[in-house]
């Protein structure tokens, strides 16, 4: 992951607050140690001098034996440092203290956003990852492959780096999914702060490419300067079309590019947060590559915010718009370089 740092986003509904889920310890500990079949291990666990650390990608997931396909578009992610697990399954993130002790992965409980994810089963998949996290898995690790265990549930990870590099932060299309409210930069430390999440506009995304970005707030089309250095982009100012839309659900996502904005990319996933602490969650529309059988079913999930054109094509990208106002005594709907807005 690039960015300003590591810790685990808590992306949330508006309203919603922290939920501590019941997962307790659920492992069997009648046997300990990874040596023990009966726990899940094959022995190699035990004793070894090399500890995880950093971020990993799932390769493989079997139950029972067999592969389990993960929900198409996901992998698991786990992300170790300072006795900490950050973990993700494709929805929401979830984290709290780890040990790797005993040649056993032991997570006694762990935290959870409450973002929305229904129908496509990663809210099942969430409670799946943390169950299994929570039930004392035997692991192994050779300095690359990470390997956890319990009697029923196996799953393989590799350094994310090598199993799905992050994707460029230009030349990509980024969809706007959720739009962000954290705290100011600057603000005084809060353990209890959370980042409040609001539903995007359906069709907003944006590119960055050579100095400038361009997109739609998911009804008007924009463009404008912006200087990518280190994890910071400075954005210019930002012209628009200044078409009448009917309203749109969701909120505006042009109020976050403003001035200098932070930025860091998870794989397919885009943060921004300007100094007032809002912020923009962006993805990508790629699939996982590089997951091994049993990982992934494989087509990506397009978010709902995005749709194409009928044709199946992406929108055009204005290369050159009017200033954010219409000419005087032309309406709205006329303004030059207008065209059809989305049906919401």
């Amino acid at each position: 992951m690039r960015g300003r740092n590591w810790a685990m986003r808590a992306l949330m509904v508006p309203a919603a607050t922290l939920l501590m889920v019941g997962l307790i310890g659920c492992g069997d500990d009648t046997a300990e140690q990874a040596g023990d079949p009966a726990a899940g291990g094959n022995g190699a666990g035990v004793g070894s001098s090399k500890t995880p650390t950093g971020n990993f990608l799932s390769t493989e997931v079997t139950e029972g034996g067999k592969p389990t396909k993960l929900v198409k578009g996901t992998l698991i992610s786990l992300l170790f440092r300072d006795g900490q697990i950050s973990a993700n399954a494709g929805c929401n993130t979830m984290g709290g203290t780890a040990a790797f002790t005993d040649g056993k992965l032991v997570v006694d409980s762990l935290s959870m956003t409450d973002m929305g994810c229904p129908g496509d089963g990663r809210h099942e998949q969430d409670q799946f990852v943390a169950e299994f996290l929570t039930a004392k898995p035997a692991f192994t690790y050779d300095g690359t492959t990470l390997k956890l265990n319990t009697p029923e549930v196996t799953m393989a990870f590799g350094p994310r780096e090598q199993v799905q590099p992050d994707l460029p932060l230009e030349g990509t299309r980024w969809d706007v999914t959720h739009v962000t409210q954290g705290p100011a930069k600057g603000a005084p430390d809060d353990p209890n702060a959370a980042v409040s999440a609001g539903m995007a506009p359906q069709n907003a995304y944006l590119e960055l490419a050579d100095g400038k970005v361009s997109g739609s707030d998911g009804c008007n089309r924009f463009n404008g300067t912006a200087t990518i250095a280190g994890d910071t982009i400075t954005f210019g100012p930002i012209a628009s079309t200044k078409m009448a839309c009917p309203a749109a659900a969701g909120q505006n996502p042009l109020s976050v590019l403003t001035g200098e904005v932070e930025w860091s990319i998870d794989y397919n996933v885009l943060h921004l947060d300007n100094a007032s602490g809002a912020g923009l969650q962006l993805q990508a529309k790629t699939e996982p590559t590089g997951a091994a059988d049993g990982a992934s079913d494989g087509a990506a999930v397009t978010p709902p915010c995005c749709k194409t054109t009928p044709d199946g094509t992406e929108p055009a990208v204005a290369e050159d718009l009017p200033l954010n106002v219409p000419d005087k005594g032309t309406p709205a709907s006329d303004s030059v370089g207008a065209e059809p807005g989305p049906d919401y």
